[in-house]
């Protein structure tokens, strides 16, 4: 350190020179030192100490708490200004969120976001980003309530429910993963295009749920829209899988049948032993009964995790089932998954006990031509 001699002569009164030092100086030094420093402790202490924080008020509203540090990264400070004077800015707050997310808070920025959709405008685009922050951080139950919202919105989005199906998948509910993977299928406008994945992971949440003789029926639906193309090794391994896992070939499906289609499209079919009158239909991925049918057919519905499908007029709720035997012709299927319409009598029409969908007709080799329905056994062994 540099000394400096603050000091000063003078003559007393006798005339001789006399050394004297000069205090004043040094304390004003002293002085400024300590301002200097004190003010450069509070300015920290004011940016860092949250009893200072300008954005305590904000964050209440969000229902989140963020350190003071945050306010200084990727100008979030400026958002934060913006979203406190007004807290319905829609590109500031999308900004905001993306900030949270960037500095390592995906949970705060998904509850921000929430907090937006609830108290300003609601957004899909701010919910879906909610909903991939709580997936990244495996909050599947938040991420669950979130796809709630989305599906509430629009029931008829296959894309929500799918979203739905893969949290309560992750969240290890593969009941009501399957009944949003089921939606999401008959949703879609046209199975024949839908990816196998798709219905592979409806066979998964079977196959999970103990049910390994239905976990066949989607892997051979999605066979069945292009049987040349989609026949393949591995999906001939997972049904032999699934087959011998679950004992199915003995009562999975037997018999053959042809069978004349009348003008009215409906058809003579037997579930339990008891006569139904239904229309084949092969862009339903699960057989469907009204709730009489389903009450001669004594078969109990399970309305736990309802699923939703497309019909005439939009959409309806149905239940799970299963039909012990399921006949058409001299072509029998033991153990068939079905769907049970609630609170609807005519669902599918006046005098048409259900749709015979693809948990049926999957099972066989159907040919559809000049008004005659043609069920024959398939191959199960066979592969490219």
């Amino acid at each position: 350190m540099i000394e400096r001699d603050f000091t000063a002569t003078r003559t007393d009164r006798s005339g001789a020179y006399v050394e004297e030092r000069n205090i004043v100086v040094p304390i004003i030094a002293g002085i400024v030192a300590i301002v200097v420093a004190m003010g450069s402790a509070g300015y920290y202490f004011y940016t860092n100490a949250e009893m200072f924080n300008p954005y305590k008020k904000t964050y209440e509203k969000l229902g989140i708490d963020l350190p003071r540090s945050f306010e200084r990264f990727e100008l979030a400070s400026k958002y934060l200004d913006q979203v406190t004077r007004e807290p319905c800015d829609n590109v500031a707050f999308t900004a905001l969120a993306k900030r949270m997310e960037a500095a390592g808070y995906p949970r705060e920025s998904a509850k921000s976001l929430e907090a937006y959709n609830r108290s300003c405008t609601f957004s899909e685009e701010m919910l879906q980003s909610a909903y991939a922050a709580y997936t990244r951080i495996g909050d599947h139950k938040a991420a669950i309530g979130v796809a709630d919202e989305l599906v509430k919105f629009d029931p008829a989005s296959y894309d929500y429910r799918f979203m739905r199906g893969s949290a309560h998948e992750h969240d290890r509910d593969y009941k009501a993963a399957l009944a949003d993977y089921i939606s999401t299928l008959d949703l879609f406008p046209d199975l024949s295009n839908v990816d196998g994945s798709q219905f592979y992971q409806v066979s998964t949440m079977y196959d999970k749920l103990g049910k390994p003789c239905d976990a066949i029926g989607p892997l051979e639906t999605f066979i069945s829209y292009n049987v040349r193309e989609r026949q393949s090794q591995q999906i001939a391994k997972l049904i032999s899988d699934y087959s011998r896992k679950g004992n199915c070939a003995a009562t999975y499906a037997n018999g053959s049948a042809r069978v004349v289609i009348p003008p009215n499209k409906l058809v003579d079919v037997f579930i339990n032993g008891v006569p139904a009158r239904m229309i084949i239909d092969t862009g339903a991925s699960l057989v469907s009964l009204t709730p009489g049918m389903a009450v001669r057919a004594r078969i109990v519905p399970d309305a736990t995790d309802l699923i939703e499908v497309k019909v005439v007029g939009g959409l309806l709720k149905q239940a799970t089932g299963y039909a012990q035997i399921l006949q058409v012709g001299t072509a029998t299927a033991a153990n068939v998954p079905v769907l049970i319409a609630i609170g609807s009598t005519d669902a599918f029409g006046r005098g048409v006990d259900g749709l015979l969908g693809m948990s049926f007709l999957s099972r066989y080799t159907v040919a559809l031509s000049s008004g005659l329905l043609e069920l024959k056994p398939r191959n199960r062994n066979s592969t490219p």
